[in-house]
């Protein structure tokens, strides 16, 4: 996996990395979603870590190989919540 950049917006619900990472790795349901155009914008599901049944979304903005640019996470919201069923 290329290096994760979280932006201080990644932050604003109080998310940790460890867990933005552990979402991103082992995502239940994903997809590529609108964002700016020329950028290659994905949104992912999946819990915190492996020891909760919670779910959280992470959207990020992939530029592989060098990097994703993490710009959201927070609990998840109905906005997301279709992709578990994908």
């Amino acid at each position: 996996m290329p290096p994760v950049e979280m932006t201080p917006s990644a932050y604003d619900h109080g998310m940790e990395f460890e867990d933005v990472m552990w979402a991103i790795e082992h995502a239940d349901g994903k997809s590529q979603v609108s964002g700016r155009p020329g950028e290659s914008t994905w949104a992912f599901v999946g819990h915190p870590h492996a020891q909760t049944d919670d779910y959280i979304e992470v959207v990020a903005v992939l530029e592989p190989p060098r990097m994703i640019r993490v710009f959201h996470a927070m609990p998840l919201t109905d906005l997301y919540r279709n992709l578990l069923e994908g």
